[in-house]
């Protein structure tokens, strides 16, 4: 079996940002696949972080084809109009179906200098952009597992609990405890605290 960041799905995402010049990151469910070093379940696309602030490179790098804004709720799709604004959280891109084996989403994070910032969290949860930055053995960024599993701790999917529970023990002490620590005091009866604690 071919390594992860080899997969077709990922092969497509490299490609498609090998001459964007800021910063990006595989997130979601591949993240933590790269984690693990195998895939362990199938995807229905390819989540990709960038920072908000980057927004006009963004813009420069994929005019042809040009992502449309995704609804988080409803799925429709609309232009994304020149100059126009997104936020972390709420706003996605997405590129045309059809365009790549896995349909791939552009998400956007929230940060101030070299600190990456959780927008769920008022600004208090943050990390150094270099510390929820991780590489695979062919160079790929990907984010941090417990950055990924924070996300996902939110309102957990049964996607979310399995994620949770394939990479949990791989978690070294100090991402354990960031994860539980940032949990906690927001859900103290979150049924993966256990597991954390």
């Amino acid at each position: 079996m071919s390594s992860v960041d080899q997969s077709e799905a990922l092969t497509a995402a490299r490609a498609l940002f090998q001459h964007y010049p800021s910063s990006y990151w595989i997130a979601g469910g591949w993240a933590l696949d790269l984690f693990a070093g195998h895939v362990r379940r199938s995807h229905g696309d390819v989540d990709v972080l960038v920072l908000a602030r980057d927004l006009d490179q963004l813009a420069t790098t994929f005019t042809t084809p040009r992502p449309s804004i995704q609804d988080p709720e409803t799925g429709n799709r609309r232009a994304w109009l020149p100059g126009e604004q997104l936020t972390p959280g709420p706003n996605a891109l997405v590129f045309p179906d059809g365009l790549h084996p896995s349909p791939i989403q552009i998400l956007f994070a929230a940060s101030e200098a070299d600190q990456w910032i959780y927008h769920r969290g008022r600004g208090a949860i943050r990390k150094p952009l270099t510390e929820i930055t991780l590489t695979s053995p062919t160079g790929l960024p990907y984010l941090a597992p417990e950055i990924v599993l924070l996300f996902k701790s939110r309102g957990p999917r049964p996607k979310d609990t399995a994620d949770f529970t394939d990479v949990a023990h791989l978690l070294d002490p100090a991402r354990r405890r960031w994860l539980l620590d940032r949990i906690a005091p927001l859900h103290p009866d979150h049924p993966w605290l256990p597991a954390l604690s």
